[in-house]
């Protein structure tokens, strides 16, 4: 058994992936309020925003206290199955050196209607009577989350996200049995492609399928289409118009999702987010499941980025926050003018881009900070 964190993860995911945990503690410090002597009645407020990170996931979690409650939820999504566990200390000074009351740890009740973990009844009484007596300087919360930590490895696999409403289906077994599949033997209208293959199609599939032919056909009336594609990429595409079917091959790498990703831009089909839904849900499952390192963290970053790949694009900064911030400061925090590297990955604009607030790039970098700067207060250890 490894006595390094990262390799014991490795070591109990391949044991029992299902059964494991990962346990987070957050803990803040709140001055209270010096007694106001014309209101009897004291109330007491706060909220702290919690980050969980881990390998390709970050997850916030929003702390709310009052003098009588303690709740904690989550700002996107479902609870993860996770357990919640709580305690606080109570001080007569600001600086902590006289305690006054420091409770035991106690299970919060997850309440699935409202998604969120809440303390019994009860459990803040000794601060609710200190508070409003004016006795209590500072009150110090723990909080202690245990996650499995399937979900730090697939979090794209997760109940509610979104790759599990795709509606295009795979391809039949039987191709030659399918009318949707009739048009590659007889179609009336050909897309000739850069490599010199040609893909049959339908003139009337095509114009209610894709936006750019419906275009096209309006003011060109010939039979054949010259694309600047292959037709690797050409042929899945025409498919999908014609069939609602899609599947991404056994085997392929980054070059050929690029130019699909473009061959689908081009044509601009209908129910478009569909088919990259499917593309982007096989990207995840390949990311996490190969071998990586920084340079080719920056590929599979490139790609996502480029072709607004949200999901994967989260995955690939999490990651990059959690175990190469320093290689990717050190690559981009400074002289981004005159870095090729930057460039290539952000485009000739990523200099403009990096600066204006709200486009994809500037949010990246600071996701991929604010990772790095909040994973500081979190303590992570291995159940």
């Amino acid at each position: 058994m490894s006595l390094f964190f990262e390799e014991r993860i490795n070591e109990q995911k391949e044991d029992d992936p299902e059964n494991d945990k990962i346990t987070f503690i957050f803990s803040f410090a709140k001055e209270i309020p010096l007694v106001n002597e014309n209101n009897e009645d004291r109330q007491f407020n706060c909220s702290k925003t919690w980050v969980t990170t881990y390998n390709v996931t970050f997850k916030k979690w929003i702390i709310t206290l009052s003098k009588n409650h303690f709740y904690i939820f989550p700002s996107t999504g479902d609870g993860w199955n996770a357990t919640c566990n709580v305690s606080y200390n109570l001080y007569y000074d600001n600086d902590m050196r006289f305690e006054i009351y420091s409770s035991p740890k106690i299970s919060a009740i997850f309440n699935p209607d409202h998604v969120n973990f809440k303390s019994p009844e009860g459990f803040l009484a000794k601060f609710s009577d200190a508070f409003q007596r004016g006795k209590v300087a500072k009150i110090v919360v723990f909080v202690e989350l245990k996650i499995p930590l399937k979900h730090f490895f697939r979090p794209f696999d997760l109940r509610l996200n979104y790759f599990k409403r795709k509606i295009s289906g795979e391809y039949p077994e039987n191709w030659e049995n399918d009318y949707r599949f009739e048009f590659l033997k007889d179609g009336d209208y050909s897309i000739k492609c850069s490599d010199g293959h040609s893909m049959p199609a339908l003139k009337m599939v095509l114009n209610v399928s894709s936006n750019f032919i419906r275009d096209h056909f309006a003011e060109l009336t010939e039979n054949e289409l010259i694309v600047g594609h292959k037709i690797d990429v050409i042929k899945p595409v025409i498919l999908y118009l014609h069939s609602l079917c899609f599947q991404m091959p056994k085997s392929y790498n980054l070059d050929f999702v690029d130019r699909l990703l473009e061959a689908i831009d081009f044509f601009n089909p209908e129910h478009r987010d569909e088919i990259e839904k499917v593309i982007e849900h096989s990207l995840c499952n390949k990311f996490v499941g190969e071998p990586s390192n920084f340079d080719s963290v920056l590929q599979w970053f490139k790609i996502s980025l480029k072709h607004e790949l949200t999901v994967l694009l989260k995955m690939i900064s999490t990651l990059i926050a959690n175990k190469y911030y320093f290689q990717w400061d050190q690559t981009f925090h400074r002289n981004i003018y005159e870095n090729p590297l930057f460039f290539d990955i952000f485009g000739p604009e990523g200099h403009i881009l990096i600066q204006e607030r709200g486009s994809l790039v500037r949010r990246t970098f600071v996701s991929i900070f604010s990772t790095f700067k909040n994973s500081f207060f979190t303590k992570t250890i291995l159940n």
